[in-house]
């Protein structure tokens, strides 16, 4: 299987804005979506079939690759890739771990795996462990948060063929993000891509409002499974079709139109209950790419 680069991570970071930019390429092409398939819990059984089915649909003549961000924090990713190709390039972008967390519980709400309820009320409870037998996957909330942990583990293995990018500096000057993301692909580092400037990171729903209605209509697009850790697209019947394109057309036409969309600000307890948990780790990320991340710090 040809599989030449991987983003990594790390979720709520800008990962797929990197892939939309990098998937315009001439010289490259990725595989849509996401590709769970190094973290799937039916690896050992099902391999990598499925993901080199999609590899081989793509043109073998570019450099091909596939996005994951949650593959950053999974401990038995690392060696599954480096089996796979030694000489993989991986690209992780990584963010404030603050306000990563606040993205990713949004996120998490809205496809069913947290709670809906106010953001200050919800990080109390994901710190105590309180929501977690009904709601596992808010483990991950604050797990994803630690980068230099996740970061070790594959720089023990991959080393120089790992780039690592911060949210901050994509920000600052997209354009030297995405040549940087070019020439370590060795591909041509002039080519100006047309979505550079045009399109954003995935806008996230902070309206408690459109949770509630878009979990309603998530019972007719998923089938969760048992312990609600999974999801999988539904076989939709026309009665599910039909309720999902009524209540988009309500979000989109009504909800999206009248209700605020701001993002929530953490109470100054919270924030420093979330520093305190992610400081020292922050500052292992520091000497790790030596740079300095005070502005993670306040």
């Amino acid at each position: 299987m040809k599989l030449d680069f991987i983003i990594i991570g790390g979720q709520k970071c800008g990962s797929t804005y990197l892939h939309n930019i990098i998937n315009e390429h001439p010289e490259i092409e990725m595989v849509p979506g996401e590709s769970p398939h190094f973290e799937s819990p039916d690896y050992e059984d099902d391999g990598l079939r499925k993901l080199e089915e999609e590899i081989n649909k793509l043109n073998q003549n570019k450099v091909l690759g596939i996005k994951r961000p949650n593959y950053l924090a999974k401990p038995e990713v690392p060696n599954r890739i480096n089996d796979t190709n030694k000489k993989i390039k991986l690209i992780v972008i990584i963010r404030d771990p603050i306000e990563r967390f606040k993205s990713s519980y949004f996120h998490k709400m809205n496809n069913g795996f947290c709670p809906i309820m106010p953001l200050n009320i919800a990080v109390d409870k994901i710190l105590k462990g309180e929501i977690l037998d009904g709601y596992p996957r808010t483990v991950d909330i604050l797990e994803y948060g630690f980068y230099g942990k996740q970061l070790k583990q594959y720089l023990d293995i991959f080393d120089e063929n790992l780039l690592i990018l911060t949210y901050d500096e994509l920000r600052k000057d997209k354009m030297r993000i995405i040549k940087k993301c070019y020439s370590f692909l060795m591909v041509d580092n002039t080519f100006v891509p047309s979505k550079l400037l045009n399109s954003r990171p995935q806008k996230v729903n902070y309206s408690l409002t459109r949770a509630k209605l878009i979990v309603k209509m998530n019972k007719h697009r998923y089938v969760y499974n048992e312990n609600k850790t999974r999801l999988y697209v539904k076989e939709q019947t026309v009665w599910d079709k039909f309720v999902c394109y009524g209540i988009h057309a309500i979000d989109k036409f009504m909800l999206q139109l009248i209700l605020n969309n701001d993002k929530p600000e953490f109470t100054t307890l919270v924030k420093e209950k979330l520093l305190e948990l992610y400081i020292g780790d922050i500052e292992n990320v520091e000497k790790i790419l030596d740079l300095d991340l005070s502005s993670w710090k306040v």
